[in-house]
């Protein structure tokens, strides 16, 4: 018989249990009763079995591996013959968890991984509290430091941003009557449920706030940790899901001395929905989710041990565009355009001198050109960053006809949710949207300040930049 241990459900042939509330049970602690923090790491105690002193509970320090070791008193080990584990528990975490098996409960059970459970063309997501893990072809390429907790906590964080922009109530204010934690807190658990489909409702009666929440608003909330690389784009640094997982297929290929086949990709875990938009962008094949019941009747197809894991690190720095030597040059549109398509800097002084003297039918067809810079710009050369950059100050600067404002903010709406451009284009954006922020109501760049302020939380920016966000985001809804 085969015992699974996984992310949030745990299971056998004949049940289905959870970790946490078997530890919980065991000691006789109500869950209700513990702190947020303790919470968190009942939630992890999977990723963390390799820590020391990792929890304190009624007066007893506990180490991570004993977590699970009470966990399992209820549940028979003796019973089984085989250990199924998500890839994520690849290596050091293996060898506690058999030697506790081993040790405890007398039981040497073999030890398989989700990923031996099918064939070699199929790309395996298993998706936990704070790491995910992504296997090809019956090998372990990459353990993401992303799970489950990061999506709940940093959409939880926007939602609250952007309320207190809504409301107008200062940070500084709920800090001294002691209800910035409250609120928090609140908003991450509304953001939990909008997550799993149980609500789509953020609300906080003691302000009388409440709005709906739309599906487009939480993809576009949680873009800066799905991320939009693509397989075969330029992939500077990993810094999100999807640039991990492009960044491994370049791996693959590297190692193995092949492009990847693939024709399924099966995702395990309960908070799926966000890893598997990703996953269909990338992989133009079907996208299925797999139950823990399903895990425990499959056979093993690639029994496979042969690893290339990473795990990469999410850099704190943000992507900076680097100095650029411009000449100044005379010219018009004309000459705008065909130094663009060659991606000659000189296009630069052109609009900026554009900028300050076009008028009437000139203007007009500027815009339409700045508009088709942005369209053709991305973030593969300095070149085109730098004309995505001058292209969004020039429009910002510029008094626009309603019609090309809609159009202008259809395609700065494409790139304000590419994370690979660097920061100068997203304060750039954000400019736009300070200028902009009676007539950006009800598109999707209203929620981009409150996302830029959500996604500089744990990024190294100046305080200066930092202070400049804050701003924007405490005026957008007061202009």
């Amino acid at each position: 018989m085969r015992l699974y241990l996984g992310y949030p459900d745990s299971a056998t042939a004949i049940e289905k249990f959870r970790l946490k509330d078997r530890f919980l049970s065991e000691v006789s602690v109500d869950y209700s009763s513990v702190p947020v923090e303790v919470k968190k790491k009942l939630l992890s105690m999977l990723d963390n079995v390799d820590r020391k002193d990792y929890l304190f509970i009624g007066e007893v320090f506990y180490d991570g591996i004993d977590l699970l070791e009470f966990a399992l008193f209820s549940v028979n080990v003796r019973d089984y013959d085989e250990l199924l584990l998500p890839g994520y528990l690849y290596g050091k975490p293996t060898h506690l968890i058999r030697n506790l098996l081993k040790g405890t409960f007398g039981k040497r059970l073999s030890v398989i991984y989700d990923f031996n459970l099918f064939n070699g063309q199929t790309v395996v997501v298993n998706v936990g509290y704070t790491k995910s893990s992504l296997s090809l072809g019956g090998k372990l390429l990459t353990v993401i430091p992303l799970g489950e907790f990061h999506f709940v906590d940093f959409f939880g964080n926007y939602l609250f941003n952007r309320f207190v922009g809504q409301t107008g109530i200062s940070n500084a204010k709920l800090r001294k009557e002691g209800l910035r934690g409250e609120l928090l807190d609140r908003c991450r658990s509304q953001a939990a449920r909008i997550l799993f489909k149980r609500s789509t409702t953020l609300s906080i009666p003691q302000f009388n706030y409440s709005r709906e929440v739309p599906g487009e608003e939480v993809e576009l909330a949680l873009s800066p940790l799905t991320g939009s690389s693509n397989y075969g784009e330029l992939v500077e640094e990993v810094s999100d899901f999807s640039s991990a997982v492009v960044n491994s297929l370049y791996r693959y290929e590297e190692l193995f001395r092949e492009r990847p086949k693939v024709k399924e990709v099966v995702v395990i875990g309960r908070l799926t929905e966000p890893f598997e938009r990703s996953l269909r962008r990338i992989f133009p094949v079907k996208v299925r989710r797999v139950s823990e019941e399903e895990l425990l009747k499959r056979e093993v197809e690639s029994p496979n041990f042969k690893v290339a894991v990473e795990k990469p690190h999410f850099k704190g720095e943000v992507l900076r565009a680097k100095p650029l030597n411009v000449k100044k040059v005379e010219g018009g549109l004309r000459e705008l355009r065909h130094l663009f398509n060659r991606r000659d800097l000189k296009g630069l002084s052109i609009i900026e001198r554009l900028t300050e003297k076009a008028e009437g039918k000139e203007l007009e067809d500027f815009v339409y050109e700045l508009i088709t810079i942005i369209r053709r710009s991305s973030f593969r050369t300095k070149e085109e960053v730098a004309y995505l950059n001058h292209s969004i100050a020039a429009l910002t600067k510029l008094e626009l006809t309603e019609s090309l404002f809609e159009k202008a903010v259809k395609e700065i709406e494409k790139q304000a949710l590419n994370w690979q451009l660097p920061f100068e284009t997203k304060v750039n954006i954000l400019y736009f949207c300070h200028r902009n922020s009676k007539r950006l109501r009800g598109s999707a760049l209203e929620a981009f300040p409150f996302l830029m302020l959500t996604y500089i939380r744990d990024k190294k920016v100046s305080e200066g930049e930092k202070n400049f966000v804050r701003t924007v985001c405490e005026k957008f809804y007061q202009s």
